[in-house]
């Protein structure tokens, strides 16, 4: 099996493990809803990827793309490790504890962004784009929540 195919099933058991971790959060029948579409939509993305001639055909990744590959995801988990301390410990007083998971998403969707340039395949950031900006537009909308509050705006929904 190509490393194309074995990377998009990476990605995709990183999906819904994100979506089955994650889902939980949400109040009344969401969190069994969006566990039941990702569980649904990772058996597409296989049976897509299996069936898919085109993943995989070019030539295998050379040693520097592996090396940037390494590189990217070790800097990818150590940015998720690092910044999810700092929402959770460092800015613990202004609650921003909320802003851990899209911070995932920001991180995420930044690799796949650098995946795009150093496999050249411009897929990586047609899924990292909007990713990245989902997961800022999330931290924004967590600090923003914040500073409302600390305002003496309306307290946010617990």
């Amino acid at each position: 099996m190509s490393g194309a195919k074995v990377g998009s099933f990476i990605g995709a058991v990183g999906g819904l493990v994100f979506i089955v971790s994650d889902a939980g959060v949400l109040p009344g029948a969401w969190p069994l809803v969006l566990r039941l579409l990702g569980i649904a939509t990772f058996a597409l993305v296989v049976a897509l990827v299996l069936c898919a001639d085109v993943i995989g055909r070019d030539a295998a990744p050379t040693r520097a793309q592996l090396r940037g590959y390494g590189f990217t995801v070790l800097a990818a988990v150590l940015a998720i490790l690092v910044g999810s301390r700092v929402f959770l410990g460092v800015f613990d007083v202004f609650d921003l504890a909320e802003a851990t998971l899209p911070w995932v998403a920001t991180v995420v969707g930044v690799h796949f962004i650098v995946f795009a340039r150093i496999f050249k395949e411009s897929i990586f950031a047609v899924l990292g784009v909007p990713m990245r900006t989902c997961g800022l537009v999330g931290v924004a909308m967590a600090a923003a929540s914040v500073r409302v509050e600390r305002l003496g705006g309306a307290p946010s929904p617990a």
